[in-house]
C-alpha cells in the first residue's frame, strides 16, 4: 500500500477530529474556481470547445463544421470554415472592460469598441462582415494567452488550415501545447509568436 495515500479508516479518523480542518471543501471550491484547459476566452468543457461562457446568453461553440453562435432567445447560426476569410478576436482581460460600456474607453487600440467580446471575421458567399458577440468569463485571462490567441486565429485562417479548429483532437494538442508555460516564457516578441503559432498550424498539414 502507498504511504502516501491514507486509508479509508484514516480518513474517517481523520474527519471525526474536531480539530481537523476540512481540506475537502476547501479542495473542492478550488477546483470549481479553477480554469479550464484553454486560452483565454477559448475553452474545453465537457468534450466540447467554446469561445465565451458557454453557461451563458451569448457565446460560440467552435464544432467540426464550423463556429456556432450561440445566443439565449434565438436559433443557432453556424458559421462554416469555408465561408471565412479573415479572423480577429476583440476581448480585454477582465470581463467589465470587455463589454459594450466598459469597452467605450479601450476602443481606440481596436480591441473590443462598442460591440463588447466578440469575433470579427469577414466571410464569403454572400460577402458580409460577421461579428458574433459574447460573454466574458468570470476569470481574468492573462495577457500572454490572449497575445497567442489572437496569433493563432488570425493564422489559421491566412495560412488556409481553418478546418483544423474544427479538429478536436488537434486543437486539443495545440492548445496545450500553445499554453505550457515553457512558451508562454519563451515567447517574448511578437516575431517570435508568429514563427511559433505558425510551426503549430502547419506541422503535418
Amino acid at each position: 500500500m502507498n504511504a502516501n495515500h491514507p486509508t479509508a479508516a484514516d480518513r474517517s479518523t481523520a474527519s471525526d477530529s474536531p480539530h481537523s480542518p476540512d481540506f475537502s471543501a476547501a479542495s473542492a471550491a478550488s477546483r470549481a474556481e479553477a480554469p479550464p484547459v484553454g486560452l483565454g476566452p477559448l475553452v474545453r468543457i465537457d468534450g466540447g470547445w467554446f469561445i465565451g461562457d458557454h453557461e451563458s446568453t451569448a457565446h460560440l461553440a467552435v464544432l467540426p463544421g464550423g463556429f456556432e453562435h450561440r445566443v439565449a432567445g434565438r436559433d443557432p447560426f453556424l458559421v462554416p470554415w469555408d465561408r471565412l476569410m479573415s479572423l480577429q478576436l476583440g476581448f480585454t482581460r477582465g470581463r467589465f472592460p470587455s463589454t459594450p460600456v466598459g469597452g467605450l474607453p479601450n476602443s481606440y487600440d481596436g480591441a473590443i469598441g462598442a460591440h463588447g467580446s466578440c469575433l470579427s471575421a469577414m466571410v464569403r458567399h454572400p460577402y458580409d462582415l460577421w461579428r458574433p458577440r459574447f460573454v466574458h468569463h468570470g476569470w481574468w485571462y492573462p495577457a500572454p494567452e490572449l497575445t497567442v490567441l489572437r496569433q493563432l486565429l488570425g493564422d489559421i485562417v491566412d495560412l488556409g488550415h481553418v478546418e483544423r479548429l474544427g479538429d478536436d483532437a488537434w486543437l486539443t494538442s495545440a492548445v496545450e501545447e500553445l499554453a505550457a508555460d515553457r512558451h508562454l516564457r519563451k515567447w517574448r516578441t511578437g516575431k517570435a509568436v508568429m514563427e511559433g503559432v505558425k510551426e503549430i498550424i502547419t506541422r503535418g498539414a
